[in-house]
């Protein structure tokens, strides 16, 4: 996507990511050589609540997805579509009538939307990190998303490894935890669900090995969060600070009941089935 073009704001571009759980916009510009973020919108829009069991989108769901688009929309006026690069992820990918919904979004929004594969995500997120973080050495970044998560092994701007499977906070929340109910059965099962779903990656990625992992979602902020509000100074997530969050988690009977010090009203109901998931990746 060109940086520098005619628009009136020649050196400002903008990246929108129409997720499963949020929809976010992030706007930056480049100045010498090097980007700045200069702005971020988001905002939750429960696309995959929306997708029945014919994987098709429900008018309420495209409501909330147009409502936030529109938002966007005034955000964005002035902005070239070189400019601008909006994409769509798994929900999009998996939604029967997704045509549909970029045909109104069109009328909302005057910038081309590309649903993009699972690989193209990934390889997006890590390009994403290694603009905004200043590790050197090489990263493992892990993404959990509303319907899908994302692994990359890269360095110096080039992935090498790059993988994406369907399991996110959104589907497992269904798949796993219906009407929201917490329990060490239910916990275990998504959790090993995730495991057995990244089996078949675990000894590419540990021969590639890396230096680093970073977390690229809100589910591993979240985790992040609480651990901070735990008295964990460092924040730093590790198997046995995540034994730590499955038994405060287990304490509760419900999503509507959690209550975790350092976690948001707004994560609660996807936090478990986040959490299930990156106990798998461990």
């Amino acid at each position: 996507m060109p940086i520098y073009d005619k628009s009136p704001r020649p050196q400002e571009f903008a990246a929108v990511d129409l997720g499963s759980n949020s929809f976010h916009m992030v706007i930056a510009r480049v100045v010498d050589g090097a980007m700045q973020i200069i702005g971020r919108l988001k905002q939750r829009v429960h696309l995959a609540d929306g997708l029945g069991a014919d994987n098709k989108l429900s008018e309420e769901a495209m409501e909330r997805g147009l409502s936030c688009l529109s938002l966007f929309a005034e955000r964005l006026q002035g902005f070239s579509p070189s400019s601008v690069c909006i994409v769509g992820t798994h929900t999009l990918r998996q939604a029967q009538n997704a045509a549909d919904f970029l045909k109104r979004a069109e009328k909302v929004i005057p910038y081309p939307i590309e649903i993009i594969s699972g690989n193209e995500e990934a390889r997006l997120i890590f390009m994403g990190v290694e603009h905004t973080q200043p590790e050197k050495g090489r990263k493992l970044v892990i993404d959990i998303g509303g319907g899908s998560t994302e692994l990359v092994i890269g360095e110096n701007f080039e992935p090498k490894l790059v993988e994406s499977r369907r399991m996110g906070c959104v589907s497992f929340a269904q798949l796993y935890f219906p009407g929201g109910v917490i329990n060490k059965e239910n916990f275990q099962r998504a959790r090993m669900a995730a495991a057995q779903k990244l089996e078949t990656l675990t000894w590419q990625y540990r021969i590639q090995g890396w230096n680093v992992a970073m977390g690229a979602s809100g589910t591993i902020k979240a985790a992040h969060e609480v651990l901070l509000a735990l008295g964990e100074k460092d924040g730093f997530i590790t198997p046995e600070r995540l034994d730590e969050l499955k038994s405060e988690v287990l304490k509760h009977r419900s999503f509507n009941a959690l209550s975790l010090p350092g976690l948001s009203e707004e994560r609660k109901a996807v936090f478990v089935p986040g959490l299930a998931i990156l106990c798998g990746v461990f």
